[in-house]
């Protein structure tokens, strides 16, 4: 009930649009990741069916008097440079944004420049900072936002002063966390109430998870920031500013507090840190604190970061699966419209240091594929458009988004049967992808500067037969899984002798499916 008046209200706020309630976000530094890379991921979650696909904007040069929307009903512009850049997204089809009157809603973007922005995870402010500072119902949506962003932005801490500049100006109607990095830096960016906000930069050995809620203390814990004006003179002038021993300004107990700390959001948070840092991590308690960022017992791989974003709180009495919980908001939901996680490498030219691992639909049974920066254009599969007047049609011989929500949706039923073999499948296909990718990304670094045509064309190729494949083996999986199901139905759940048709006293117990799919193509590639 209480989801449900949080997303009516969010309805009417934001003037019929849709809200992104319960994402998850993750954080990994350079200097704490296995590759030297910065990792950013983020499950962009809505309960209903949100068909995604993938894109590429192409560089816009010398072409004055464009404009990009701010808000979702189109009420106010933003006037664009002469000069746009090259980005890759995920956005929303046609039918979907016909369907619910949103933008396009590019959850995750890189440009060419190798610069990342994923948002938003939505949070929570208190009664006292909303009514300070009330949204602005025409002010940046999350349905825009990165668009603007990365698509006039050369660096990280450029895109935070963008964002920053956006919001200043347009004031912001939705309450959010944005993940923004490049090659050399990230940061972090809560927006807390209409026009007031907090950006620090991230240190690269440390890591962060965080589900729908601030976790933002103090400034002084971080080597730079980037404020709103009258950050601390909004809570000051309206009584509910909280200072800690310091003198300094709590900006979690002054924008959110204990009011805000639910279970919902706190535990997906508390799960983060478990994960990646056990030693300094136990048993959740829904009093405790976690901070914004830690230090993970060991070095957080590229699968690491995939499979944190399919944790089902696996183990503890939490999990839905094994306990039958019908309470609990994992990370790893069937409600995430697509899921992605940012792969940015220090090493390598702008042009393609970033690579985005786009999960198409929930990914507990999907499988994350590679969209990197250099790409002219994805696969024809995953860049395929459902227009508009078929939003009803759910078409998952077409689209990837349909068929991966339609095996998650089924192995979900019984997650020992049909999950967790599919699961299983995709963790080898994703293994051999990462090596393949290392690899393919040498090869074309090679080329870049003797052949940058051909080192376009062979990522974009590369990228794409990955994309078909996942796509191709989806459906084989989705066949068997609906074939299975189909043969093992039956009402009557006790056993029986096969041959004397006897009727056993236990419930029968059904044998997990084989997946016979051989995932070592997926880390092939060319001479």
């Amino acid at each position: 009930m209480k989801k449900l008046l949080c997303l009516l209200i969010c309805t009417l706020i934001c003037l019929s649009s849709i809200c992104a309630f319960a994402c998850t976000g993750v954080y990994i530094g350079k200097g704490v990741s296995t590759d030297g890379a910065y990792i950013l991921a983020r499950s962009n979650d809505s309960q209903g069916v949100f068909p995604a696909r993938l894109m590429v904007v192409p560089r816009i040069e010398r072409t004055p008097g464009r404009q990009m929307p701010v808000d979702t009903d189109r009420s106010s512009y933003l006037d664009l440079p002469a000069t746009t850049f090259k980005y890759t997204g995920t956005p929303f089809m046609d039918s979907g944004m016909a369907e619910y009157g949103t933008g396009m809603d590019d959850a995750v973007c890189v440009n060419e420049y190798g610069v990342a922005m994923t948002m938003s995870v939505t949070a929570f402010s208190n009664k006292a900072a909303k009514a300070a500072d009330p949204w602005v119902p025409v002010g940046i949506t999350e349905f825009t936002t990165n668009q603007m962003v990365i698509s006039t932005s050369k660096s990280a801490k450029e895109a935070v002063q963008t964002l920053a500049g956006l919001i200043d100006q347009y004031g912001s109607s939705e309450t959010n966390i944005a993940l923004i990095a490049d090659q050399q830096e990230a940061w972090y960016v809560e927006m807390y109430t209409g026009h007031q906000y907090a950006a620090v930069k991230l240190p690269d050995d440390r890591v962060s998870v965080f589900g729908n809620e601030f976790s933002l203390e103090y400034l002084s814990d971080y080597e730079e920031s980037i404020t709103s004006p009258n950050l601390e003179k909004l809570a000051v002038d309206n009584g509910f500013a909280v200072y800690g021993d310091s003198g300094e300004l709590n900006l979690l107990d002054t924008y959110a507090g204990p009011e805000t700390v639910e279970n919902y959001s706190h535990m997906r948070t508390w799960i983060g840190h478990k994960v990646l840092s056990p030693s300094a991590y136990g048993d959740y308690d829904k009093g405790d604190r976690y901070p914004l960022t830690f230090v993970p017992d060991n070095r957080v791989s590229l699968q690491t970061v995939m499979e944190l974003m399919r944790n089902r709180y696996e183990g503890t009495e939490y999990s839905p699966d094994e306990t039958g919980r019908i309470d609990m908001r994992v990370i790893g939901t069937d409600t995430s419209m697509s899921v992605h996680i940012v792969h940015l490498r220090p090493d390598l030219p702008p042009a393609i240091a970033g690579t985005t691992w786009v999960c198409m639909a929930p990914s507990v049974y999907g499988v994350f594929v590679p969209f990197n920066i250099l790409c002219a254009e994805p696969s024809a599969s995953y860049a395929a458009n459902q227009p508009e007047g078929v939003f009803h049609q759910f078409e998952s011989d077409k689209y990837p988004y349909f068929t991966f929500k339609d095996l998650n949706t089924l192995c979900l039923t019984d997650y020992k049967i049909y999950g967790a073999p599919v699961r299983a499948y995709w963790h080898r296909a994703e293994m051999h992808m990462i090596d393949g990718m290392t690899s393919e990304l040498q090869k074309v670094n090679e080329l870049l500067n003797s052949d940058p045509a051909m080192a376009q064309r062979r990522m974009t190729d590369y990228c794409a037969r990955l994309q078909e494949q996942a796509f191709a083996d989806a459906k084989a999986l989705l066949n068997q899984v609906r074939w299975a199901m189909s043969a093992n139905s039956n009402t009557m759940k006790m056993g029986m002798n096969p041959e004397t048709d006897e009727l056993y006293t236990t419930e029968r117990v059904l044998d997990p499916i084989k997946v016979e799919l051989d995932g070592s193509p997926y880390g092939t590639t060319e001479d």
